[in-house]
């Protein structure tokens, strides 16, 4: 009971510095960690380095951030009633670790996991097709467009629906544009896929990454809302 006590002392301290001192707030959630980790509280471990993943976001600290992003999940995985927010934090880990620290395979990994997750169950199995979508971009990232259309097909024999769906389609239509070099009809199937369901910042990022292979010179612009425009 002192320790639960301790750990809750530590925890609202840091929550209180993270208002004038971030890297202080930092300190006193890992000793939070420590305690509640010698009790067996490991889903309050989880919310306290997700709550140090968060803060490091915040400072621009993408590194980190993907760290404790993925302590987060390795304490949620251990505990049965936080299965959902596992997800969010080793999701959240594969997108930082990839756009930040170019670890491409191991997101796959994470997203094609993920994905097999999400299919068994009624409620997230809609879910499956983003992650799916994100593995198939990373595939073409990484430029082996013979093992992108093996793991698409794949995704298709896991989910029969994904066949017939619009983002089999937009990675399928992505790879026969960088297979034939084509900038102009990269562009507009970007666009055309954009047009109906919003493409996040992560996957704009990747498809630019994509583009500017395919162009010498490839035009940058910024929206007024800091994204990347890709035309």
């Amino acid at each position: 009971m002192r320790q639960v006590i301790a750990a809750n002392a530590y925890l609202e301290a840091g929550n209180i510095a993270k208002k004038y001192d971030k890297l202080e707030a930092i300190k006193h959630i890992e000793e939070a960690v420590n305690m509640y980790a010698t009790i067996g509280r490991f889903s309050n471990c989880g919310k306290c380095e997700k709550n140090i993943a968060e803060i490091y976001e915040d400072l621009y600290d993408y590194d980190n951030a993907s760290k404790y992003y993925k302590k987060a999940a390795y304490y949620f995985e251990m505990d049965e009633y936080s299965k959902s927010i596992y997800t969010q934090c080793i999701v959240k880990y594969a997108e930082l670790n990839s756009q930040y620290n170019h670890e491409y395979e191991d997101a796959i990994s994470i997203f094609e996991k993920e994905a097999e997750k999400a299919l068994k169950s009624t409620l997230l199995q809609y879910g499956a097709r983003d992650y799916y979508i994100k593995a198939g971009i990373l595939h073409i990232v990484i430029g082996d467009l013979v093992n992108a259309k093996i793991s698409i097909d794949k995704y298709c024999m896991n989910d029969p629906r994904f066949l017939n769906s619009r983002e089999k389609k937009f990675l399928d239509n992505i790879i026969d544009a960088v297979t034939e070099q084509n900038v102009e009809e990269f562009e507009e199937i970007v666009h055309e896929y954009d047009r109906i369901t919003k493409l996040d910042n992560w996957k704009v990022h990747f498809l630019y990454k994509i583009k500017s292979k395919l162009s010498v010179e490839p035009n940058v612009e910024l929206t007024a809302d800091g994204n990347v425009d890709l035309t």
